[in-house]
């Protein structure tokens, strides 16, 4: 049987709540990710999409991670089945779970890892247009 765990990134590219929009969004475009588990102490605080740097693209260099991620964010352990991780994703309209273990991040799981279809896909858009 398989788990998350099979199925997740483990080398996980991450965010700290005081960096600026403009970092995450170019950590964002270099690894091709959609969203950044953003990371205080080694403590998952929030998840930080494409959607949230769209909502501010008018201020990234000045906008911190910590004003535009999600807090609290769905999350799912690492030995749970990929069935229930798409069961999450479908309910709440998310594309990716951050996975723990121990308690711990110890990956993030996508739509694309689980051949789901994203909830809502976004229209391609520029960080240095401005509107």
């Amino acid at each position: 049987m398989f788990v998350v765990g099979d199925r997740m990134t483990r080398a996980v590219v991450t965010a700290a709540p005081g960096e600026t929009l403009a970092s995450a969004a170019a950590k964002m475009k270099a690894g091709n990710f959609r969203r950044l588990p953003v990371m205080d102490k080694k403590k998952l605080v929030g998840i930080l999409s494409e959607f949230d740097l769209k909502l501010h693209s008018d201020a990234l260099e000045k906008t911190l991670v910590e004003t535009a991620m999600t807090r609290h964010s769905i999350t799912i352990e690492s030995s749970e089945t990929p069935e229930h991780a798409a069961k999450l994703m479908s309910d709440h309209e998310v594309g990716a779970l951050p996975v723990l273990k121990g308690g711990k991040l110890a990956g993030i799981v996508t739509a694309k890892d689980l051949m789901m279809p994203e909830p809502t896909p976004l229209p391609d858009w520029n960080t240095h247009k401005r509107r």
